[in-house]
């Protein structure tokens, strides 16, 4: 492969990230952090990304939650306890499999991913809102693309272990 055309990809794929995490990760937290609600003010850093995550699909597998998280299987086993234990998840066997555990949101964590999803739409609004309509398309397009080519990626290193 070209040096040149890698140094392009690494480079980007670095402000990508940094200017994500700016826009996005950061004043996420900043505004989590400035809430004044009060259940909000017991979860740390990333718990309210795992409530969120959970939030959007109702019942999920730990292992899902660790791939859109980026967590190994024993830090992510902490903090579902953590969140088990503070009331905002609940654990349950699959029915169609009692060997996969299911993780849902209770009252709680109902109550809190509807203020988490709150803060996440006015700042995706705010944000995307500075582009065009077509701008917003080839971003959704280059995220698909983005996906597509990890997965591949992760698929074939998944395979060559």
């Amino acid at each position: 492969m070209d040096p040149e055309c890698i140094k392009k990809v690494r480079l980007m794929d670095l402000e990508f990230k940094a200017l994500h995490s700016k826009l996005f990760e950061d004043r996420f937290f900043q505004k989590v952090a400035a809430s004044e609600n009060a259940e909000l003010k017991e979860l740390n850093k990333n718990q309210p990304l795992v409530i969120t995550i959970i939030g959007m699909v109702k019942e999920i597998m730990p292992s899902t939650i660790g791939t859109y998280v980026g967590m190994d299987r024993s830090s992510l086993s902490r903090m579902v306890d953590s969140l088990e234990e503070k009331g905002f998840v609940l654990r349950k066997n699959d029915p169609e499999d009692r060997r996969k555990v299911l993780i849902s949101l209770t009252e709680k964590g109902e109550r809190c991913y509807e203020f988490l999803n709150e803060i996440a739409e006015e700042m995706a609004a705010e944000l995307l809102g500075l582009t065009d309509q077509q701008d917003l398309k080839d971003f959704e397009q280059s995220l698909e693309t983005m996906l597509r080519v990890l997965r591949k990626i992760d698929s074939a290193m998944e395979s060559g272990k």
